[in-house]
């Protein structure tokens, strides 16, 4: 089979490898549709804990094409989605229902091979009914669950005044799933223009350009500060100047991936005198069922779609990527 293969750091293309064969609790799922993520970008610079080579690719849809002979809940042609994420349920965190943080956690697409390539095997216990959804538009439940977990975790008050930091593919799902929490306003800031146009479009109040003079900008709409800031960028710089912009008693969201020697300064007097709140929210937890059910009830992701390419222009529209020259989500169709 054909497949897009980081074979080390700052090395990749698409090569013919061997189709995977699926073990006695896995299926093997003909790969419908793959999504781009950041998470890949550290994979392919050597940022991640992996073996090389490796198949990226862990936001994806497909059709089951063969069940392990322990398989019970999935036949061939099942249309399916998968959670990326394959926890042992035997340590102390899978037992305490903290699985995000199994002391043996599996990756699809990045401590084993993902989803860009024309086949992937996926144990049972992760994947799950896709449903009626077009299943391009359900190459984006992965990321979604991400998001509802962040939601799970900081409930969005009605009425609140809501600050997104970042308008990228996760920064607008935050802006929708916001809305639907009952937020009173929703404001976004991004470094691109098309960006903010997208978060207008999908019912931002205001979409501010991030440059040297945001913070001011920010504090002319909102001088009491924001209610709830979701930081989505993984900028350091910008997540200290958002914490500095939370009303008393409002919460920072944690969301974006900065680097992992990185620093923010934050006042302590402050966290204890403002009752502020600052909350991590990694991956997705147990949220995959959230996601589909939302797709499938009417949450509309096409909008955020902004290429469809073939695994044969991956290589290509991935360099892009990297160098930060791509917007919205970009898809990897396959016939």
């Amino acid at each position: 089979m054909k497949a897009f293969v980081i074979k080390k750091p700052f090395e990749a293309g698409v090569f013919e490898v061997d189709k995977p064969v699926p073990k006695a609790d896995e299926v093997l799922i003909k790969v419908a549709a793959a999504g781009f993520c950041g998470t890949d970008i550290h994979t392919f610079k050597g940022e991640h804990v992996t073996n090389y080579p490796i198949i990226p690719g862990h936001e994806f849809s497909g059709i089951v094409e063969e069940a392990g002979e322990e398989v019970t809940q999935f036949k061939a042609g099942d249309r399916v989605i998968a959670d990326p994420n394959v926890f042992c349920e035997k340590c102390r965190y899978c037992k305490q229902n903290k699985q995000i943080h199994c002391e043996d956690i599996q990756v699809i697409g990045n401590t084993r091979n993902g989803a860009f390539a024309e086949y992937v095997t996926v144990p049972e216990r992760c994947v799950f009914p896709a449903g009626e959804m077009d299943l391009v538009e359900g190459s984006m439940a992965e990321p979604l669950a991400c998001v509802i977990n962040s939601h799970n975790k900081a409930c969005i008050p009605i009425g609140a005044d809501v600050l997104i930091c970042g308008a990228g593919t996760i920064g607008l799902m935050q802006l929708m799933m916001a809305r639907r929490r009952g937020a009173g306003s929703v404001t976004i800031i991004d470094i691109k223009e098309p960006q903010l146009s997208k978060a207008k479009e999908l019912g931002a109040d205001h979409a501010v350009m991030s440059d040297e003079h945001v913070e001011e900008k920010l504090r002319e709409l909102y001088p009491q500060g924001f209610d709830f800031i979701i930081e989505a960028t993984g900028v350091p710089k910008v997540g200290e100047m958002a914490v500095k912009l939370l009303a008393d008693t409002g919460t920072y969201v944690a969301f974006g991936v900065c680097p992992t020697d990185s620093e923010i300064k934050i006042n302590p007097f402050d966290i204890y005198y403002r009752d502020l709140k600052i909350i991590g929210s990694y991956a997705l937890q147990k949220t995959m069922p959230q996601s589909i059910s939302m797709i499938n009830g009417g949450l509309d992701l096409k909008p955020l779609i902004g290429q469809v390419i073939s695994l044969e222009e991956m290589p290509e529209k991935f360099a892009d990527f990297v160098a930060g020259k791509t917007s919205n989500k970009i898809i990897v169709k396959f016939s």
